[in-house]
């Protein structure tokens, strides 16, 4: 009873302060939303999805097009010719790309396909000479947005590489096919004059460039997930479980708040001298935290699977655990009001507990994957990302939503964030204790 009467205090506390119940409910989920908006961009920019480019064509021949068309078959860049129905030019391309409305321009010059057909075939005489041809091709022109990062670049400029090697090879092989039978009539020529037989007529095969085309090695690209699962993860499966773990850890500075201000006014003085517990008090603090956390949980995962496809990201699929999702939500939540209640005890002041707690808490989330993942981080930050509870919870979430967990593959991680939460009370009812003793 005493417990319930202390999770009736905490609750009757947090109906009275309004502007504390919508930053705890408003501001997870707009951090949520808006969130997972920028990183479902950085998705797409980092090869998720097609790359939007202006092509401008300015080829008299019909490679300039056949080069569009390559890209394209790549499914890395989808290419933008027109603006209103009507052709862009080179310097509009340039404009637009500086004004920074698109990142990325190609320009195909004029002589493109006189240039390129030249060149080819003039390699493939250099061959037969066993020269190296002098004669160069055509040039391209990629105008890009210079704050775009690195690795969009890359991933464009890689996209393009592709198409025009493809071309280059289906040029070379058509000069190839279409000189090769003069060249040898030429050799046997020479060869037979000694004997008299200058001028031989003979019926030479004709060659095909169909070969250049197919294609000897293939790549299969298979899930490592057990039964090869065809689920991949998308960017909603990986930002929701993150920032819904980094506003429920969030809720250490007002869980910390109410210790501090109850410690202030005097109300857990005489909390203390009334025969309550002290694993009383501060469980019920953690019971009623509890639940805002799981509510916050709930609202995130309505963000993902009705709201956040609204604005053209991918539904959130939940997996088919709904019991071990619920488990390794509560013992996250479980996790955040046990760090909550810690930081309570030992801090001084609101300022110690609301700038500590904000800040190990962003830390712990950037250890944990939440911001980065785990994966592109230095080796030394990786080994030290076992260390976040945040990192544990991401996982769990991930393991369910992407792998096909269930209960019994992410139980270590719910022991673990389980532990967590012991470790945090115990070591507060100890500084709590001597608290106590202390009035």
């Amino acid at each position: 009873m005493l417990l319930l009467a202390n999770i009736k205090k905490e609750l009757l506390l947090l109906s009275r302060d309004r502007a504390g119940l919508l930053v705890l409910f408003v501001m997870p989920m707009l951090l949520v939303l808006v969130l997972s908006l920028i990183q479902d961009n950085l998705f797409r920019a980092t090869g998720e999805t097609a790359t939007r480019a202006l092509f401008v064509n300015l080829d008299q021949g019909g490679l300039g097009a056949e080069l569009g068309r390559k890209l394209e078959a790549t499914g890395a860049i989808e290419l933008v010719a027109e603006f209103a129905a009507e052709k862009i030019d080179a310097e509009t391309a340039r404009q637009t790309v500086f004004s920074g409305d698109y990142q990325f321009a190609i320009i195909v010059p004029e002589l493109f396909s006189a240039a390129i057909n030249a060149a080819a075939e003039e390699a493939v005489l250099a061959s037969f000479r066993s020269e190296e041809s002098a004669l160069e091709g055509s040039r391209l022109t990629l105008y890009f947005d210079p704050t775009v990062r690195g690795v969009y670049r890359t991933a464009v400029i890689n996209a393009l590489q592709r198409g025009v090697l493809g071309l280059e090879m289906a040029r070379k092989s058509e000069a190839f096919a279409r000189l090769l039978p003069d060249e040898l009539q030429k050799s046997i020529d020479t060869q037979m004059a000694p004997y008299g037989q200058s001028g031989l007529s003979l019926e030479l095969p004709r060659l095909s460039s169909a070969w250049a085309q197919q294609t000897l090695i293939a790549l299969d690209e298979e899930s490592a997930y057990p039964e090869k699962y065809a689920t991949l993860p998308t960017s909603v499966q990986q930002n929701v479980p993150a920032w819904t773990l980094f506003g429920m850890f969030f809720i250490v500075i007002p869980l910390a708040g109410t210790l501090i201000r109850e410690r202030q006014e005097g109300t857990l003085t005489r909390l203390m001298t009334m025969p309550v517990g002290n694993t009383s008090l501060l469980l019920g603090k953690v019971f009623a935290y509890l639940a805002i956390c799981l509510v916050q949980f709930a609202l995130m995962l309505v963000v993902g699977k009705f709201i956040l496809p609204l604005f053209g990201t991918p539904v959130l699929k939940l997996g088919s655990a709904p019991l071990a999702l619920l488990i390794v939500a509560m013992s996250a939540a479980l996790a955040a009001c046990g760090y909550g209640i810690l930081v309570g005890v030992l801090a001084k002041s609101y300022d110690q507990a609301s700038t500590f707690g904000a800040v190990s808490v962003v830390i712990a989330a950037a250890m944990g994957g939440v911001m980065v993942p785990v994966y592109v981080m230095p080796r030394v930050m990786q080994d030290l990302s076992i260390i976040s509870p945040l990192g544990w919870g991401l996982d769990a979430f991930l393991d369910i939503f992407v792998r096909n967990g269930d209960l019994l593959s992410v139980m270590p991680r719910v022991a673990a964030l389980t532990g967590f939460f012991l470790a945090c009370i115990l070591f507060a009812l100890l500084v709590f204790r001597r608290l106590r003793r202390g009035i």
